[in-house]
């Protein structure tokens, strides 16, 4: 930035930025930090199949966006991000109420650009969640709120100068200590890159699931109540589920390298209406895609309906279609639904399932052991024929 001639007059000191108003920016931005941090959170149980309070159906589900391609930044969930920026904010709003300042309207100019963006974040991730993830968390609307109401506050904040004035008042005096400057922005470039690989990527392996730096799937305590028979991996699954929607193309790579093995479907879906353990619905719809799971069986067309269905997750297409597709006879797969015998096997699975003390999905029965979400090939036998491991 250009320096002023000795002869040129001082621009007027900027005027005080309210206390009131800087007073209310703090308030809200650690609201914001706190609901950011819960988010974080969230994102880390979404991803472990851990639903929460705010997932209340297809369209307001909190799980459903964290466990999208777009609840992730630059290697880090969007929340994270959140909560940084709320943070800084919170810092500088405190700093602007402390005692020594660069200048009387510090920081009411940043904090105006800061809530700013946050708003424009804010349209952004509404943008997506309504036209592209097709469902809406409550707890990111209450952090779109906060965003709102931060920039209410930090529009009163910058009164009477205006944004355009205070905001070049706190670049001045930025630039008037260039070199703590450029350090702070160093070294939070050096902590947002270090964090970015650093942080643990539980979003790219369901079977790692529950929060930040949980083990690998590995047996429960407690072993299922049926054993699975040699070289056979019993799967509990829901094809609302989007863990089951990954460990589904996982096993189907699985089965390819290893045909010796069996693999025993049972539906488990989160419904109530269908699953006495529930105390709500999570998945709506889920049962009725499960006795359509059912019933592509009698037509002969199991791996084509796992495989449709599964996919549908994003798609959304009406189930005559999504049979179709699948090849099944569509007329017949109406009788079915509506069958008895196919209700009675769908219980059959769920009371399996209670029996095995499934709580969550997707789940594997290998021998006596249940794996959450993926089968480890270690707990797999050897195949037919093949040499013992060496001692």
């Amino acid at each position: 930035m250009a320096r002023r001639s000795p002869s040129a007059p001082a621009p007027a000191a900027p005027a005080p930025a309210s206390r009131g108003a800087l007073r209310a920016v703090l308030v809200l931005a650690l609201a914001g930090l706190g609901v950011a941090a819960y988010l974080t959170w969230l994102h880390a149980q979404a991803h472990g199949g851990v639903s929460s309070f705010c997932d209340i159906s297809e369209t307001f589900s909190c799980g459903k966006v964290a466990t999208s391609a777009y609840s992730v930044l630059f290697g880090l969930p969007v929340a994270l991000w959140g909560a940084l920026g709320y943070g800084t904010m919170a810092a500088l709003a405190a700093w602007g109420l402390a005692g020594r300042r660069p200048h009387p309207g510090w920081p009411a100019g940043l904090l105006a650009l800061g809530a700013g963006g946050a708003v424009l974040a804010a349209v952004a991730l509404a943008i997506v969640s309504e036209f592209v993830i097709g469902a809406w968390c409550l707890m990111c609307m209450a952090a779109w709120t906060i965003s709102v109401a931060l920039l209410a506050a930090a529009s009163r904040a910058v009164r009477p100068a205006g944004v355009r004035a205070a905001v070049a008042a706190d670049l001045d005096a930025l630039a008037e200590h260039a070199g703590a400057t450029g350090a702070v922005v160093v070294l939070a470039v050096v902590a947002v890159a270090a964090s970015a690989t650093l942080y643990p990527r539980y979003w790219e392996n369901p079977s790692r699931g529950g929060l930040p730096g949980a083990q690998p799937a590995a047996p429960v305590e407690r072993a299922a109540v049926t054993e699975a028979p040699p070289g056979t991996v019993v799967s509990y699954s829901d094809f609302l589920c989007p863990f089951c929607a990954k460990a589904h193309d996982e096993l189907n790579q699985l089965l390819a390298l290893r045909p010796d093995l069996k693999l025993v479907r049972r539906q488990f879906p989160l419904e109530m209406d269908c699953n006495p353990l529930l105390k709500r619905t999570i998945h709506p719809g889920a049962c009725l895609l499960a006795r359509a799971g059912i019933c592509a069986e009698e037509q002969g067309r199991v791996r084509e309906m796992d495989d449709a269905l599964f996919a549908n997750q994003e798609a959304k297409r009406p189930l005559d279609a999504v049979a179709a597709g699948a090849g099944l006879d569509v007329a017949r797969l109406h009788a079915c639904l509506e069958s008895p015998e196919t209700s009675r096997r769908l219980a059959a699975d769920v009371a399996a399932g209670m029996r095995d003390g499934i709580r969550a999905t997707p789940t594997f029965v290998v021998g006596r052991s249940m794996f959450v979400g993926s089968v480890p090939l270690a707990a797999l036998p050897p195949p037919a024929g093949a040499a013992p491991p060496a001692r």
